[in-house]
């Protein structure tokens, strides 16, 4: 068995959807035969969005939040940018999008209290999903000053 593992570079995710849209469209097994697979920062969305069959390849709205935190580096005050992220995942996954990611996919987070790496792959619900994305997606000063909790961690 094998694994597939998407890191974390926000600016890299446009190709990482061009990548999962080539792999849904020529080779389409090949997701669901992958034993676990692995998402970090904005890893963890092109993950989730695989697994959830979601054409990232035509999800514009979607990109574009990346390509803002690419060219503005945080010049969206108040904290907007986090919530733009949890709005458009809302709309943009199906509603039981931690049904269908359950078990095979594991979202990497950094607990700040020891600086441990930690996956969380079992959800509880589709909010709690996109919790732990936000999570592994924070970055500090750009998303906010404090950090979102997962589970109270």
């Amino acid at each position: 068995p094998y694994s597939i593992l998407f890191r974390g570079c926000s600016f890299m995710i446009v190709y990482q959807a061009g990548v999962i849209s080539a792999l849904q469209e020529l080779s389409p097994d090949i997701m669901k035969s992958a034993y676990r697979i692995y998402g970090a920062s904005s890893g963890s969305i092109i993950a989730t969005a695989a697994l959830c069959g979601c054409d990232v390849g035509k999800g514009d709205r979607f990109l574009l939040i990346f390509r803002l935190k690419t060219y503005l580096w945080g010049l969206i005050p108040g904290g907007y940018a986090l919530r733009l992220l949890q709005e458009t995942l809302d709309k943009f996954l199906p509603p039981d999008a931690h049904e269908l990611v359950s078990g095979k996919l594991h979202i990497i987070l950094t607990r700040l209290h020891d600086w441990r790496c930690v996956t969380v792959s079992e959800f509880t619900s589709k909010e709690e999903l996109i919790q732990a994305m936000t999570c592994s997606c924070f970055i500090p000063l750009y998303f906010g000053i404090f950090p979102p909790k997962f589970r109270g961690v």
